[in-house]
């Protein structure tokens, strides 16, 4: 007999794409219920609030994204952050309309909300932007003398997100594809030439 009960990962993964889609505060008990397929008391036995539910999913979607981009660590730090910028743009190009970066959008709906977001969604952002800095220290042999990793990966990250902000906003691929090339290009402008 096939196991029916969802895990606390099932359930995130799938309202997921719905939160992203439709924001945490558009988002009614209802639709993540139907969504999530369990009852409101499985629903409840995971998650004590909608607010817990929104830290988790920033936790679980964090750890699939910092697992996706950064898990292999590769001769060439450098060409891994270029793979990195396009690994992020195949994921935003397939969907379908551009819902922009999932963690981006929760700045925008949360930190206002509850100051506990504020906190969660700046440890999330501090640790990508290490992991940038990482890179770049790895591969400072590449880069310019006067480069400095630790601002360079806090403009690269600050340029990503915007990218894919106006991705959402104008969901229009090729206007995505420029912008990530701003990104592209600001890494290479700071390499040895």
């Amino acid at each position: 007999m096939v196991n029916l009960k969802r895990t606390r990962d099932d359930v995130l993964l799938a309202v997921l794409d719905l939160i992203h889609r439709q924001g945490f505060h558009s988002t009614g008990l209802k639709e993540l219920l139907s969504s999530s397929g369990v009852s409101s008391g499985s629903f409840y036995n995971y998650f004590a609030s909608k607010d817990e539910l929104g830290h988790a999913l920033i936790d679980f979607k964090w750890s699939k994204l910092k697992l996706l981009l950064f898990s292999v660590r590769q001769l060439d730090a450098i060409a891994q952050l270029f793979q990195m910028i396009d690994q992020l743009e195949a994921i935003h190009q397939a969907e379908d309309p551009c819902a922009g970066c999932f963690l981006g959008n929760l700045i925008v709906e949360l930190v206002e909300h509850n100051p506990s977001f504020r906190q969660h969604l700046i440890q999330v952002f501090d640790e990508w932007q290490q992991e940038i800095a990482t890179l770049l220290q790895a591969g400072r042999a590449q880069l310019k003398p006067e480069i400095d990793p630790d601002r360079l990966a806090q403009q690269l990250l600050s340029a990503i997100e915007g990218a894919l902000l106006l991705g959402r906003l104008y969901d229009n691929p090729q206007r995505l594809r420029h912008c990530l090339d701003g990104c592209r290009s600001l890494l290479k402008s700071s390499l040895h030439d």
